[in-house]
């Protein structure tokens, strides 16, 4: 007694149902194949955490920074805000691999973009005046004329401390010409005021209070107007030159009372290289969204901007100045953008081989389920040249057998239903010889074939 179980399993061996297994399923690993391999380019998804270097608490690096991070949270990241020095402390510590530091508020002019090629922008910000107070004993007419005077050039490691020295040095005022300290505004205010010191530089905010308590000094206390600001610019492609229009600090007390003519570098929005494209993005939707409205000094829509770069534009901010941002990120929530954008890069190898495979599989399947049912007429076409000079009675018998054989084969062939007709053609042209056969055997009569 055979094995039914071993009987089942022969039966779905050679099942047609197998083999649409076996070809589509060959169809589907070839897709799936190409898919891991288009995987394996495609730019894993962001983290979800990323550091930010700013600047000191009260300053505008860190509160821009802060809602840049408020940014990040409604679309689901979260934006680690650490303090700083300045903008020399920032170059220092994003170019650090230990630091773990993505991005940063950088002040213009610091650097150059040869010694730190690991380093993009994403665009500048907004203009940061340099504000120089200073005592209204000194007849200041050019920085030349700070030269054996007192003067508070920003802390060591800020953008301050690094610029003011550089202007100052182009007017030969140097520490052996000028006792120059190393403090920034909020130190150095107070000593302005009480005469220990004669002259201070900051760059600042126009919304400084610093900035605004010295100009309420005004009785002692005098804010300089750059006169050779057009010579700075030209030499330093970073700088801009401003017009603080009177009232531009204070309305109420008309503070300046005439025009200011200020310089100022503009901050940049430095990342590193390798930062994801995705969060590259996200910067500059949320540069965007906290600087489009502009200040005294900047009409709505002027920041950001891709003037007065650091470093080298990244490709994503190129395209975000060329064209805003990608398509998707204009219409769907930010995660979504991004999870769409990838499955769009996988799409293009399943677009590639669907159609292809579309056309293939079918007719494949198609020619298996035909060969397996027209084998079966080679073997048919030798019996019937065999029969056609048939005389031997004996024979005839056993070609006779041969063929019932052969249509217990064909009946027991595993086909579709929708061609069955060509298993029931084949078994009528079986049926046909066995006539012919059954005549020869002497088992009928000629007369009674059909």
């Amino acid at each position: 007694m055979k094995n039914p179980y071993l009987n089942s399993l022969i039966r779905f061996l050679r099942s047609h149902v197998l083999m649409s297994f076996i070809i589509y399923g060959a169809a589907v690993s070839v897709l799936g194949g190409a898919l891991w391999v288009t995987f394996q380019f495609v730019q894993p998804l962001p983290p979800k955490k990323v550091t930010m270097v700013s600047g000191g608490e009260g300053g505008a690096y860190y509160a821009f920074a802060k809602q840049y991070a408020q940014f990040f949270k409604k679309h689901g990241y979260e934006l680690e805000v650490l303090t700083s020095k300045g903008s020399m402390d920032n170059l220092n510590r994003i170019n650090d691999p230990e630091a773990d530091v993505q991005a940063a508020l950088m002040q213009g002019g610091i650097t150059t973009a040869e010694q730190h090629p690991d380093l993009e922008s994403l665009g500048s910000l907004f203009y940061e005046p340099i504000w120089v107070f200073h005592s209204k004993r000194l007849r200041l007419k050019t920085l030349a004329d700070l030269k054996g005077h007192k003067v508070a050039i920003g802390a060591e490691g800020s953008g301050t401390h690094h610029l003011v020295s550089t202007l100052l040095a182009e007017n030969d005022i140097t520490a052996e010409t000028a006792t120059l300290i190393p403090e920034g505004i909020s130190e150095a205010a107070p000593q302005l005021q009480d005469r220990k010191i004669d002259a201070l530089f900051a760059i600042s905010g126009i919304n400084s209070q610093a900035v605004e308590d010295l100009s309420l000094a005004h009785k002692t206390v005098k804010l300089y107007s750059f006169d050779r600001a057009e010579t700075y610019v030209r030499t330093h492609h970073y700088l801009k030159k401003l017009t603080l229009p009177p009232g531009g600090i204070d309305l109420i007390n008309n503070l300046p009372d005439s025009d200011v003519t200020l310089l100022a570098p503009t901050a940049n929005l430095v990342v590193r290289e390798d930062l994801h494209p995705a969060l590259k993005y996200l910067f500059l939707l949320a540069a965007d969204h906290v600087h489009k409205d502009g200040d005294m000094f900047a009409p709505s829509g002027h920041f950001p901007n891709k003037e007065a770069l650091l470093f080298p534009l990244s490709d994503e901010a190129r395209n975000f100045y060329k064209s805003g941002p990608p398509f998707l990120m204009r219409y769907l929530p930010f995660q979504l953008a991004i999870t769409a954008e990838r499955l769009k890069i996988l799409l293009i190898p399943l677009l590639t081989l669907l159609f292809p495979l579309f056309k293939i599989t079918p007719p494949a399947y198609r020619w298996q389920i035909r060969r397996r049912i027209f084998k079966w007429y080679k073997h048919l076409k030798e019996l019937d040249m065999k029969a056609y000079e048939l005389t031997d009675p004996a024979e005839a018998r056993k070609m006779l057998e041969q063929l019932e054989h052969m249509d217990r084969m064909v009946l027991e062939t595993s086909v579709p239903l929708s061609y069955t007709d060509y298993i029931y053609s084949l078994r009528l042209h079986i049926r046909m010889i066995e006539q012919r056969l059954k005549v020869i055997a002497g088992e009928i009569k000629e007369q009674d074939t059909v």
